[in-house]
C-alpha cells in the first residue's frame, strides 16, 4: 500500500517535478513556510495544501507529511523516474483518466432532473409486483433495423430482482409496450417488451411492504441523468469524424 501511495503522489505532482528537474535552482520566496533541500514551501502554498488536509492530522503531522512528500519527490527525480517510459505511460493514464472524471462529474452536476408522484407510485407498484417480458437481441443496430439475427427469450421475474437498468426502463413502459433500443457492448442491442404485470400475493394476501419514497426518489433522479448523459456522449459520437480500420 505504501508504494501505491508513493507512485500516486508521484503522479499528481508531475508537473511540477518536470519543471524542478529541468530549472534545478533554488526558488527564492520572501515567504517562506517549509524548505526541504532546495523546495520552497510558501505560505500561500501550503494554506492551499491544508484544504486537503485530512481530519485526523494536526498542523504539525499535516506539515510533516509535506517534507516527506517533497523527499520522497526529490529522491524520485534523483533515481531518474521521471525519464522512464514506465513512468509517462503512468501519467499519461492517470491525467487521461483524471480529465474525464471531472467532464463527467460536472457534466452530471449540471443535469437537472424532476421526479414526479406518479413515477414514484409506478415504482412501489411494479415492486410488488410479477412482470412477464420478451427479451429481443440483436448483434447490432442494423440487424435490428432489418429484424435480421434476432434472439427471442421470454423473462419472467420479480420486479425487484431485475437489474436497475431494466427498472428504470419498465417505469415508462404500459402493457405491450417496447423499450428503446439500447446498445450493450457484450449483449448488443437489447429491446425488452413488457406483456404483462401481475401483483404478486402472499397466502392469498396482498403484500403490504413499506418502502422508502426517499430512496425511490433518489433512484429514478440518478437514473434519469445516466440517461442524460448517455443522449450527450451519443450526441458528441455523431458530431464527430470517426475513421476505424476495418
Amino acid at each position: 500500500m505504501k508504494y501505491i501511495y508513493y507512485i500516486l503522489v508521484i503522479v499528481i505532482a508531475f508537473s511540477g517535478l518536470a519543471a524542478y528537474g529541468r530549472l534545478d535552482t533554488r526558488i527564492k520566496i520572501s515567504k517562506p513556510f517549509i524548505t526541504v533541500n532546495d523546495r520552497v514551501i510558501s505560505e500561500a502554498e501550503f494554506e492551499s495544501a491544508l484544504k486537503k488536509k485530512p481530519s485526523h492530522m494536526s498542523l504539525d503531522q499535516f506539515a510533516e507529511s509535506v517534507i516527506d512528500k517533497q523527499l520522497l519527490i526529490q529522491e524520485a527525480i534523483r533515481t531518474g523516474i521521471i525519464k522512464e517510459e514506465y513512468f509517462r505511460s503512468l501519467v499519461e493514464d492517470f491525467y487521461e483518466q483524471s480529465l474525464i472524471k471531472i467532464l463527467l462529474d460536472r457534466k452530471l452536476d449540471s443535469l437537472n432532473v424532476t421526479v414526479t408522484a406518479e413515477e414514484i407510485g409506478k415504482y412501489k407498484e411494479l415492486a410488488q409486483s410479477r412482470v412477464f417480458l420478451t427479451r429481443f437481441v440483436y448483434p447490432a443496430m442494423k440487424d435490428m433495423q432489418d429484424k435480421t439475427n434476432e434472439t427471442v427469450q421470454d423473462v419472467e421475474n420479480d420486479f425487484v430482482n431485475l437489474s436497475d437498468d431494466l427498472k428504470f426502463a419498465l417505469l415508462a413502459l404500459e402493457k405491450d409496450e417496447s423499450s428503446t433500443p439500447k446498445k450493450k457492448s457484450m449483449d448488443g442491442v437489447l429491446i425488452y417488451k413488457l406483456n404483462d404485470i401481475r401483483k404478486i400475493e402472499k397466502n392469498g394476501i396482498e403484500q403490504d411492504e413499506e418502502f422508502d419514497t426517499k430512496k425511490i426518489s433518489l433512484f429514478i433522479q440518478n437514473k434519469k441523468k445516466e440517461q442524460l448523459l448517455d443522449e450527450w456522449t451519443d450526441s458528441i459520437r455523431e458530431s464527430a469524424e470517426i475513421w476505424r480500420k476495418k
